[in-house]
């Protein structure tokens, strides 16, 4: 069976939970992909991430907002070892908002008051998919990372 083969390999690739450090963006939104409902809707997923950047858990939320911020948080407070997020939001529009950017500013100052850091926000729509720290100055996140075997 040259399939299983071929699926067994792919799931030694999948960091596993409070175990593998997630190394890449594509590995967090792999991950953040199985629990994203389909059809999209305008939701937001939380990967938490403890110090060493190992999944914790994913939190779900509303379309991401500064009440669905305070939400998350609230949540992740719950959380022993949180640390970091990579929110995934999905949208059922083109995923590029005009106020994408400033809304970043603001979540990442609200989280770092919770002592929460966004370690990269991802957003899912209509046409692709885009990090709205690519509108910004950030460097990438993802660029100090162990290259993955």
């Amino acid at each position: 069976m040259p399939n299983s083969t071929s699926f067994d390999a792919s799931l030694l690739d999948v960091p596993r939970p409070f175990i593998d450090p997630i190394h890449s963006l594509l590995e967090a939104v792999g991950i953040s992909s199985l629990v994203v409902q389909r059809p999209l809707q305008d939701r937001t997923y939380a990967l938490v991430l403890d110090e060493q950047r190992r999944g914790l858990g994913i939190l779900q939320a509303n379309a991401l907002s500064v009440v669905s911020a305070h939400y998350l948080i609230g949540r992740l407070s719950d959380i022993p070892r949180a640390h970091a997020v990579v929110l995934v939001s999905t949208r059922t529009q083109p995923c590029m908002q005009p106020g994408d950017q400033d809304l970043l500013a603001l979540l990442n100052s609200t989280f770092n008051h919770a002592g929460i850091t966004i370690h990269d926000w991802v957003v899912m729509g209509r046409g692709g998919y885009y990090c709205p720290r690519s509108l910004t100055e950030t460097p990438d996140p993802w660029a100090v990372s162990p290259a993955c075997l």
